[in-house]
Order: C-alpha cells, then structure tokens, then sequence
C-alpha cells in the first residue's frame, strides 16, 4: 500500500508541467510617451465574475491572453473597477489550515491583513477574473538591465509590455492547472529606452485560495517557473524582490490621473487603443496607449468628441466646458505684432497682443503708446513745441531786443549801430558808440561781437553767444528779452532802429557818427 502511494506522488509530481523558464524579453521599440515629472497614480483594476470558470478561463498558453480578456469584455456591464492604490500584494486572505493564498510577501503592506490587500471577493467559493493596466514607467537607470519581473499566483497570471506601436511583449503565461492553483514565476525584460510602456497583468481564480503577487529584482538571478509547493522553493521575497508600488504605474502619457477622483478610473477594448473617436468610452474621453478611458486633453484627440486639433487651433486646452482646440497654451505660443507689443494668451486661449512701456527701444526710436517713433518725434527737443513763438517767434524781435540802445536784428544784421551803439557794420575799426563803443569792440579773437559790456551785446559770455549748441533753446539761455536769439525772416526788411526804415535811413546817422569822432581827434 506504500508503495501504491509512492507510485501516486510520481505520477502527479510527473503529470505537473514542468514549464523550463522562458526566454528573456528585448522590449526595443519606443516608448509611448517620455517620462512625465508626476509621480505615478496606480495600475486600473477591473474584476468580473465567472459562471463557469472552465469554459471562461483558457488553460492554453497560446489562447489564455486573448480569452481572458474577451471574457472582461463580454461582461463589462457588470465588472468592478478601481484605481490599486496599493503595492501588487492582493489575497482572500483564506487560512483553511493551508496558507497559500498568503503568498511571498507577509505582512509587507501596511492596512491590510497579513496575506496582502483584498480583492474584490473575499469568499472562498466565487471565480473571478482580474485585469490590470497602465504604463510602467522606466527609468534611466533601468535602461539595459536584468530586470526580474516575478509572480506569485493562484490560479494563473500573465503579464505583457506595450510600446508606442502597440507590439505585445509577451513576459510570463501561466494559465489555470488542474490540480495545480499555486505557481510562482519570474522571467527577464530588457528595455532599449526609457519612458512610459504600457502594461497589462492577468489572473484568475477559480476558487478557494487567491493571491497575486507582482515583484521586481535587479540583478543576477535564474528565472524559474515552478509550482509553489514543489522543491526547491524559493521565497521571491527573501531573494531580494521587492513588491512594486503604485508610483511606479500611470494612467495617462502625461502621467496624470485618468477621472478627477484619484480612486475611478474605466478600462476600454484594446482594439480601440489610440484609435480616433471616443473607443467605448464616455463623451470627453478615449481609449489610450495603455486601452484606458482617458480625458481627451492633447491636440491629436481633444474635446468632447476626441478629434485632432487644426492648423490655426493646434492646441488642447482646459476650459470650464471641457477641452478645446485654442490658438495657445501660453504667451509663449504667441507672435507679437511689432516690438512695441507683447504677446499675451487670454484665458480662452486665443493669441493677443499688450503695448510695452512708452520708453522701450525700438528700430529707430522708442515706442509711444504702442508706436515706434522717431527720438525727436514728440519729445521736449523737436516738434511744435520748440519752434514755436518762444523760440523764435515775433516776441523774440519785439521793441524790447532792437530798440535804440541795441538796435539790430538779432545781433547779426550787418548794421549793428543804434544811436549810442555805433560802429561800423559791427566789425569796423571804429565801432564807437557812447555805450558799446570803442576799439575794444572789435578786438581780439575770442569776442563775437565785441564790446566793452559783452552782457548787453553779445560778448564773448552774453546770452547771444553761449554755448554753440546744435538747437539753441530755452534751456541754452537763446531768445532772452535782451538779445533776440533766432534770426528773423531774411525776407524782411533790415532796420536799425526797430522802425520802418529801410538801410537808407541809417546812413545820415553814420556819417553824424563819423563827424563827431574827426572832431574829437582834431581836439
């Protein structure tokens, strides 16, 4: 009878599979997107209850993928979904004497029972199917490693890589074997680049105990495939792998939630994967990279319907309604008029423009209201209001700047004799007047107009012959009361003596002048 049951054991121990471990995965096409900043928000957990577990539930390696998840689908009105929230360490938490539904992991997440996080069914009676999905995120410094993806299932479990062209990478297929529930596997992936892939974990069980465990090591370490209760076992935990957490998984490329609430989240068919329109999803939302309903939110799938954005609209930006296509995200994205404008993003998202500040350089002057206008345009220096009578209007050659004392025009005229101030044109030798008079007047080379009181006619520091600057305005001391600063128009007729006069009115004051200085040097 012993031996009977010897022979027994070696049949069943012959009849378990004795899967050799599988070859190591090159996932080498690119990733779905680059590694967004966020840290990630879980894997999406979808959980649907089976009738009949054998018709439901594949035993092949070649069909278990695609069974299962035609059966998520088929009973998608009544699956249960959730954001995992927690490390990969899921039990029923059953102790019937047998603890294999505690798994490697015991005891390693906090608030849960011993045996890990419940699934969505408790009992030791109900078969159910359980999906997960999302996008892994890869490091760089996981880029051209041994990494060692390990499992502790029962019943089954199956796991496989994305990349952007939506290749499947098969990693480990363990389907349901009868009489066999307890399994634990590992197997190699080697990734060519860094980003986001997405992912997908499968399992089932079809009654009694549960558990899935989902591990990772970095490093040397045989892969094996091998029932957990046949020698030699090994503990994937005390062989230094590590559960993996919800920070390593997103929902969305851009590595946001999928819903507003961190814990919903929808799972859609895989055909629909990146496909226009909305894919089985709600209004506003599609079916992503990693078959996830996410918000319609980038410019190739945007707004309510999930449509590309156009040429003048190419971005996708949050309104109050929803998403929709806008000209901008920001100022950034906008072109200013001229180089009196900045360019500004209103909160519709339509490109604008903003005067810069009066002052700011612009070609060829600086900007005024908007305007780039020349430096002389409109300033203190140049325009109307330096030219107008204060400058060199009639009250600059008024009765006050040519009377009889300084009779003149403007202290240029060619004639600069008035009745006390008389020389000879000004330049002459004799340029002897009561007053301004005398040889001093026509002098040395640093007087203009000579005299002995340069103050009253324009000496070498009068208010006439200041500083020679370019424009001679009120701020130079130019057009006093005293001196007339501008000329006046040459076309008017010369005068000496602020009357109307012509030059011929001056000449018998001349020769008055001349007689009075013979007879002075005859005395």
């Amino acid at each position: 009878m012993r031996l009977l049951r010897i022979f027994m054991l070696l049949l069943c121990g012959l009849s378990i599979p004795r899967t050799a471990s599988a070859q190591a995965v090159m996932v080498s096409g690119p990733p779905v997107a680059p590694l967004p900043e966020a840290t990630g928000a879980g894997l999406c957990v979808a959980t649907s209850v089976s009738r009949n577990p054998a018709a439901d539930f594949p035993q092949a390696q070649s069909t278990y993928i695609a069974g299962i998840n035609a059966f998520m689908e088929a009973n998608r009105g009544n699956r249960v979904t959730s954001v995992l929230r927690t490390p990969v360490d899921l039990s029923n938490n059953l102790n019937d004497g047998r603890t294999l539904s505690y798994g490697d992991f015991t005891g390693a997440v906090a608030g849960c029972p011993v045996g890990g996080c419940d699934f969505g069914y408790r009992d030791a009676v109900t078969s159910f199917a359980t999906r997960l999905r999302g996008f892994i995120a890869v490091t760089s410094d996981m880029v051209d490693r041994p990494l060692h993806f390990g499992f502790y299932a029962d019943d089954s479990v199956s796991l496989a890589l994305f990349d952007r062209d939506q290749t499947s990478y098969p990693v480990i297929i363990r389907p349901p074997t009868l009489g066999v529930p307890t399994w634990r596997a590992t197997n190699t992936v080697h990734f060519a680049q860094s980003g986001l892939y997405g992912v997908e974990v499968l399992h089932t069980n079809v009654g009694e105990h549960a558990a899935l465990e989902m591990s990772v090591y970095d490093g040397v370490f045989t892969d094996f495939e091998r029932a957990a209760t046949m020698p030699p076992i090994i503990n994937l935990a005390t062989e230094g792998f590590v559960l993996v957490t919800p920070g390593m998984f997103h929902q969305m490329e851009s590595g946001q939630p999928s819903f507003p609430a961190p814990t919903e989240c929808a799972q859609c068919n895989r055909q629909f994967a990146n496909a226009p329109g909305n894919g089985g999803c709600e209004a506003g939302y599609r079916c992503n990279a990693a078959a996830l309903c996410a918000p319609c939110d980038s410019s190739l799938f945007c707004g309510d319907s999930c449509s590309p954005c156009g040429a003048s609209t190419p971005y996708c930006v949050s309104q109050s309604e929803g998403f929709v296509c806008a000209q901008c995200q920001d100022a950034n994205d906008c072109v200013a008029p001229d180089e009196c404008h900045l360019p500004i993003c209103t909160e519709t998202g339509n490109c604008a423009s903003t005067p810069v500040e009066d002052g700011t350089e612009c070609t060829g002057g600086t900007c005024q209201q908007g305007e780039c206008r020349p430096v002389d345009a409109g300033t203190p220096d140049a325009g109307e209001a330096d030219a107008g009578e204060a400058d060199a209007g009639a009250a600059d050659a008024g009765p006050l700047d040519a009377g009889a004392t300084d009779a003149g025009e403007a202290d240029a005229g060619p004639l600069d004799a008035g009745a006390t101030d008389a020389g000879e044109a000004d330049a002459g030798p004799l340029d002897a007047g009561a007053t301004d008079a005398g040889e001093a007047d026509a002098g040395g080379p640093g007087e203009v107009d000579g005299g002995s009181h340069p103050g009253v006619d324009g000496g070498s520091t009068g208010t006439d012959g200041g500083n020679p600057t370019a424009d001679s305005g009120v701020p130079a001391g130019d057009a006093g009361s005293v001196d007339g600063g501008s000329p006046e128009d040459p076309s008017e007729p010369e005068s000496g003596c602020g009357c109307q006069g012509g030059p011929s009115a001056l000449f018998p004051m001349a020769l008055l002048a001349l007689s009075l200085v013979v007879r002075r040097g005859r005395r």
